[in-house]
């Protein structure tokens, strides 16, 4: 009983830990930075808002410029720590899209090691964005990571992992 959230609660940053006016009031000011940019830049685009993150997206059959979803991304970035909120966050291009998600993948990666009793040097992170301006950063100072660029990239990555441990790859199939 209780799963994850409960047995992670020692960890400071656990999302168990966290109060929804804090979480709402990051998701308040990441939303209101987005309203403005999207006016500012001109986007056609529209702002979602789910439990613990929000999200810009293009409208149906538009396109965001890069340019635009980083400047965006930046702005919030800089909004968020000048308010020194207390929760971690991720302000996050996604390509097509930019996200402000209550949480990051270094809370995420620290939970599932606490949670599954597995150690630092256990544990590595894959992902495809790890500049400033992605959501895999966050994830650089818990574990090793290693940088990908395609879904077949990280098909080679995993497939390598699994025989240098010695698992026959036909058992996975």
């Amino acid at each position: 009983p209780g799963g994850w959230v409960n047995s992670t609660k020692h960890l400071s940053e656990s999302p168990g830990n966290w109060s929804d006016a804090e979480v709402a009031a990051i998701l308040d000011k990441a939303e209101a930075c987005f309203r403005s940019s999207l006016d500012d830049q001109n986007m056609r685009a529209r702002i979602i808002r789910k439990k613990r993150s929000v999200g810009l997206i293009p409208k149906v059959d538009e396109k965001i410029p890069r340019e635009a979803l980083d400047e965006t991304v930046l702005r919030i970035q800089t909004e968020l720590e000048e308010a020194k909120v207390v929760l971690p966050f991720c302000a996050f291009n996604g390509g097509r899209d930019a996200w402000v998600d209550v949480g990051n993948k270094r809370v995420g990666v620290q939970v599932l090691q606490s949670y599954l009793g597995i150690l630092t040097e256990e544990t590595l992170h894959i992902g495809d964005q790890f500049l400033n301006t992605g959501n895999d950063f966050a994830a650089r100072s818990v574990c090793p990571c290693v940088w990908i660029t395609s879904p077949e990239e990280t098909t080679y990555i995993l497939k390598s992992i699994l025989r240098l441990a010695g698992v026959p790859l036909m058992a996975l199939i």
